[in-house]
Formats: C-alpha cells, sequence, structure tokens
C-alpha cells in the first residue's frame, strides 16, 4: 500500500510541477538531487562538473517535464537527462569515454584469500571501501554499479537510461561487479600487509 501512495504522491507532484508550480519542483529536487548528483559525479569525475551537470539535468526536466508520460518512473526518466548532459559536456571537453573490453575477467574469489573477513567490517569501512574499489573502475562500470547497487534501478530502467541493449547492460554489469572483487580484494591486500 505504502508504494501505491509514494507513487500517488509523485503522480501530484509531478502534475503541478506541468502547470508550474515551483514550489513542487523544489520538492522533486530535493528527492532525487542526491542521486542525480551521484551518478553525474561518476562520469564527470569532480564536483564542480558534476554539480553543473546535475542542475543542467534538473533545469531541462523542468523545461520538458510536459514530455513525461509516466510510462518509466520519474527516477528513470530524470537519470536518462543526468547522463545524456554528462556525455554531451565529456564530449565537449573532448574526453574519451572508453568501451569496455570484450575480454573475459577471471572470477575473483569474494575475499577468502585477503586475510580480512568482509562481513567483519564495519559499514563504514566496507562504503568506504567500496567508494575506492569502485573509483578505479571505467566510467561504464562505475555507472552501472551505481544505476544497479546505489540507485536500484533494474536492468530495464538502466536499458532506458544509457540507450544500451539488455544484453549489453547484463554483460556490463556482470563484468563491473567482478572487477569491482577484484579491486576490493587488492585494497583490502594492501590493507592487510600494512598492519603486519
Amino acid at each position: 500500500m505504502k508504494g501505491h501512495n509514494e507513487r500517488y504522491a509523485m503522480e501530484l507532484i509531478i502534475a503541478k510541477v506541468k502547470q508550474g508550480d515551483m514550489v513542487a519542483f523544489n520538492a522533486l529536487i530535493d528527492e532525487y538531487k542526491a542521486m542525480a548528483f551521484t551518478l553525474a559525479l561518476k562520469l564527470m569525475k569532480n564536483r564542480e562538473d558534476a554539480e553543473e551537470v546535475a542542475q543542467d539535468a534538473f533545469v531541462k526536466a523542468y523545461k520538458n517535464i510536459g514530455q513525461f508520460e509516466g510510462k518509466s518512473k520519474f527516477s528513470t526518466w530524470l537519470y536518462t537527462i543526468v547522463y545524456n548532459t554528462a556525455l554531451t559536456r565529456l564530449r565537449k571537453k573532448q574526453l574519451d569515454i572508453q568501451d569496455i573490453d570484450s575480454h573475459s575477467v577471471e572470477s575473483s574469489s569474494a575475499f577468502s584469500e585477503s586475510g580480512m573477513e568482509w562481513r567483519n567490517l564495519q559499514r563504514d569501512e566496507r562504503s568506504s571501501y567500496i567508494k575506492q574499489a569502485l573509483e578505479q573502475l571505467v566510467e561504464e562500470d562505475q555507472v552501472v554499479i551505481t544505476l544497479f547497487y546505489l540507485n536500484e534501478n533494474s536492468l530495464a530502467e538502466i536499458c532506458e537510461i544509457t540507450n544500451w541493449e539488455l544484453s549489453n547492460v547484463k554483460v556490463r554489469l556482470h563484468r563491473a561487479r567482478k572487477r569491482l572483487l577484484i579491486e576490493l580484494e587488492k585494497l583490502l591486500e594492501t590493507e592487510v600487509r600494512s598492519l603486519l
């Protein structure tokens, strides 16, 4: 019931925004600014550019809110704008976004050989390690991990946001997850060695 009520409340807010209600639009910004900024930061690599991308995306969302038909979640529609705004800015800066190579990555052991039990780490420590490991991945890997795990978008929503095929999203997510595990293991191994 809660999900239904939240969806109905969101529909009311969006209807108000379509009528030019800035208070309702500010409510949308408050709801989604953190996730929009996180996605922009994964692509732009610096806070200033990420903030500009997120702001530009919200301006575009406001101007084009009439085009939102509610066929997908508002968050999916907004993240698509954020993603495309970031890509446009990257192209303008002539920064290349590398394609994920087609070679398979060797399966990584789930930290069993790192000398440190992952489940025994404090939550803050885990978050810190994940953030550090995520920063070692290429942009596409960061984006797919962020959308799926942090923003909790479905595979179908990721396809809509990135314009990637479903099979491509599945492969990217699978490889990104393996690479993230490998980077986490490296960090944990380094930590263990520093304690010896």
